[in-house]
């Protein structure tokens, strides 16, 4: 629970210095890491010509590793941004939600207070007295007068708490999943059955389940049928198919849109590939929507095709890793579906059950058929 009085005296220019400084050492120390095992080992490996079952394991072997270096010089960046971001209020919101911003608020509400012979506790209630003489006629005005500016700057502050404090949860929250917890610290290099699984394990594993059963009972079929493959444990490719889901999230096609404008319009006649982008369903779209949000939240995709003059062709291809809890994503806590599987399930767990085989991860693709546009 964040006070009035650590807000004011918070260094929110120490955490954005921390961010950097973690960023440019520690990235910097993880790529000379990587490099010297490319040169001392990789490299010589391809030169001793390695071959055989053996060179190959110890290829696939290094290649993991290799992924491993990746997947953590990912996590190291995304901390620094996720931490410059939630400081300064880049978070989608603007500056005055942030903490730098609702600083300021608190600092300003502080003066005002002082000012007026007040003093702001750490709770945010507004501290104050007033002598009044018996005889004077105004006395009650002023009492009031001051009482009522009192209970503006109490209001505000305490306002200014309960966004602070959320932010402050949120932090909390995320890091745990940033750092990863003390039996997950698993990249996007996750090896599968690799532990035994515990009494919580297959309390997380059924809870999933449960609400796999209230995605379904919501109409979401989506959603319902990638936690249960997740379950199911094959681990095979699941097939979508983009045009549908174009149809059912409309935040993608506006995507999808902007790219062919902004992007393939630019580009000059002939075959093109647009890079990968990030896209997600938008919940305030409606219904099918939200299914695709817990279905699959953001996934990538790109546009690939052919384009003369005026008209264009492309097919749209989707992917996705469905892979609970990366810490480089801060993906935290699986939110409440509602009814009676009123739930919340801390994304670290859920990861957990790919590494001790009560589920596993999949990859998600799907192409489109061909789509013809012109100006």
């Amino acid at each position: 629970m964040v006070t009035f009085s650590q807000l004011l005296e918070l260094d929110v220019a120490g955490l954005e210095r921390f961010a950097d400084r973690w960023n440019d050492v520690i990235h910097r120390k993880v790529r000379q890491a990587r490099e010297g095992f490319h040169d001392d080992v990789v490299r010589k490996l391809h030169r001793d010509h390695w071959r055989g079952e053996g060179g190959e394991a110890a290829q696939k072997y290094c290649d993991r590793i290799q992924v491993g270096f990746d997947a953590l010089d990912a996590e190291v960046k995304s901390l620094s941004r996720f931490l410059d971001e939630e400081a300064d209020g880049a978070r989608g919101t603007g500056g005055t939600d942030g903490l730098e911003g609702w600083q300021r608020v608190a600092r300003e509400l502080d003066r005002s207070a002082h000012d007026a012979g007040m003093k702001i506790a750490d709770d945010g209630v507004v501290e104050w007295s007033i002598l009044i003489d018996r005889d004077d006629p105004n006395g009650d005005a002023k009492y009031q007068e001051k009482k009522q500016a009192a209970d503006l700057i109490q209001l505000r502050a305490q306002e200014v708490l309960s966004e602070v404090n959320k932010i402050d949860e949120w932090l909390t929250a995320s890091l745990k999943v940033i750092f990863g917890t003390p039996h997950n610290f698993e990249t996007e290099d996750r090896r599968y059955n690799v532990f035994e699984p515990t009494v919580k394990d297959r309390m997380v594993r059924n809870q999933l389940n449960n609400v796999g059963a209230a995605a379904a009972a919501r109409g979401w079929a989506n959603a319902a049928g990638l936690v249960k493959h997740y379950l199911d444990g094959s681990g095979k490719t699941v097939e979508v198919e983009p045009q549908q889901m174009m149809r059912d999230i409309p935040q993608f096609q506006r995507d999808v849109d902007k790219t062919v404008e902004q992007d393939v319009r630019r580009r000059p006649d002939g075959p093109f590939t647009t890079e990968w982008g990030s896209t997600a369903p938008n919940t305030a779209d409606g219904d099918s929507s939200m299914d695709w949000y817990y279905a699959l939240n953001h996934f990538q995709y790109r546009l690939v095709g052919e384009k003369h003059g005026d008209e264009i062709t492309y097919q749209v291809e989707v992917k996705k890793r469905y892979d609970w809890g990366v810490p480089s994503e801060h993906r935290r806590t699986q939110e409440k579906f509602g009814g009676p599987f009123k739930m919340e399930l801390e994304q670290a767990d859920l990861a957990h059950l790919n590494s001790v085989g009560l589920a596993r991860d999949f990859d998600v693709v799907g192409t489109s058929d061909t789509i013809r546009t012109s100006a």
